[in-house]
């Protein structure tokens, strides 16, 4: 009997908020992909996702392919969105039998498996766990667990995804254009100006289609340069960095992600941050991702404080967020989804989504306000928002609401 493959949300999925306010988990980026690109390279197909409720309508608008929090009739083998799909172990958790599961050492549950008879509602993740008989606990298991986790895999998964998506290496040096070490891709349709210096001797380097790097520019691996992205002149790159599809950057970025559709055009230091998408950062914005003790990083969402255990980490920049010039961020500050930052000094390490000012002055940002200044900007790269992605926005406005009420510099 046929096998489908269903990745779920579980409940510790909102230990990546703000960033999977406005996307399912599977659709955030590390590496060169999105981590649902990456289990498409290792399941033997997706057949189905289960997601958060009021995410349903904009996932299945992402993947029309695939059926969401439904399920198909067979055989059906739940994992674990949030599993690492690269490790040697995934072999061993999706060959489970019908009502088998795995969990780890703290009782999360990894996969198991059920058999359907016909079409069934499956966005209770917690109903259908209960259906399973058998467990294994399986020891060893790698797990995203929170944000910081994006930031310190990064350059790891740049890696990975290298030997995995490129078939072979394509080594076309432009002309006046310096690259040390071999592990380069650059597309035949990308722009590359005299006058770049390439280094991948510590990791690959991919240049995609349509790229345009501008002269001057450094770029140290392991980096991936998305579809369409624009890096400005003189821009320096530094490892364990990606900038996703149709971003343009410019100024000092090290260890970052920018997930798509995103600016940071000027100068100014990004250090250990993610971008998601449709985010502008000001001229000048800088991110601190080093305390002057040197002692490890700690974050905040909400009330929810913890010790991130790295000594480097920056800013995370919800969806659609925005920056004034000179925008000053403390190392391990987060930003929620659709909020507008400017003003002098530091701002808060945590700020809620749809928030509006700067230092301790700070203002609700209207929702019709928000979704106009979100329809302006992507018009601007001739993107139309889709009703469906309109009405999650006004949904995550009012649950997002939590976040502000207990708002506390």
């Amino acid at each position: 009997m046929k096998r489908n493959y269903i990745l779920f949300e579980d409940e510790h999925i909102n230990s990546f908020l703000p960033l999977v306010w406005l996307n399912p988990f599977l659709n955030l980026r590390l590496g060169i992909s999105t981590i649902y690109e990456k289990w498409a390279k290792v399941l033997p197909q997706v057949d189905a996702l289960v997601v958060r409720d009021f995410l349903k309508d904009y996932t299945h608008f992402l993947f029309p392919h695939l059926n969401v929090n439904n399920s198909p009739s067979g055989i059906c083998v739940f994992v674990n969105s949030r599993l690492n799909p690269y490790q040697k172990l995934i072999s061993t958790l999706v060959d489970v039998k019908p009502g088998e599961g795995c969990i780890n050492e703290e009782g999360v549950v990894l996969s198991f498996a059920l058999e359907f008879s016909s079409n069934t509602e499956i966005s209770n993740i917690k109903e259908l766990v209960d259906r399973v008989n058998v467990w294994k606990k399986i020891q060893g298991v790698e797990l995203f667990r929170r944000l910081e986790d994006l930031i310190n895999l990064n350059g790891i998964f740049i890696a990975q995804d290298f030997s995995r998506f490129y078939d072979r290496f394509s080594f076309r040096i432009p002309v006046d254009v310096r690259i040390l070490g071999d592990e380069v891709f650059i597309s035949d349709e990308a722009q590359v100006f005299p006058f770049v210096f390439i280094d991948a001797t510590e990791g690959p380097v991919i240049i995609e289609k349509k790229a345009v790097v501008s002269p001057f520019v450094y770029i140290e691996g392991p980096v991936y340069l998305g579809e369409g992205v624009l890096i400005k002149p003189s821009t320096k790159i530094f490892k364990n960095t990606t900038i996703g599809p149709v971003c343009k950057v410019g100024g000092e970025i090290e260890s970052s992600i920018f997930h798509s559709y995103s600016n940071k055009q000027h100068d100014g230091f990004l250090g250990h941050s993610y971008v998601a998408p449709w985010v502008n950062i000001g001229a000048d914005t800088v991110t601190s991702d080093l305390k002057n003790n040197y002692s490890t990083i700690r974050l905040r969402y909400r009330e929810h404080e913890w010790d991130t255990g790295s000594q480097f980490i920056g800013t995370f920049f919800g969806d659609h967020v925005k920056t004034g010039i000179n925008t000053m961020l403390n190392s391990g500050t987060i930003v929620g989804v659709f909020t507008n930052i400017f003003g002098s000094g530091f701002h808060p390490k945590f700020i809620p989504s749809f928030f509006w000012g700067g230092g301790k002055e700070w203002q609700i940002h209207e929702l019709g306000k928000a979704i106009e200044t979100a329809k302006k900007m992507m018009r601007r790269r001739n993107v139309i928002p889709d009703e469906t992605y309109l009405r999650l926005i006004e949904k995550v406005f009012w649950l997002s609401e939590v976040e502000r009420k207990d708002f506390n510099l």
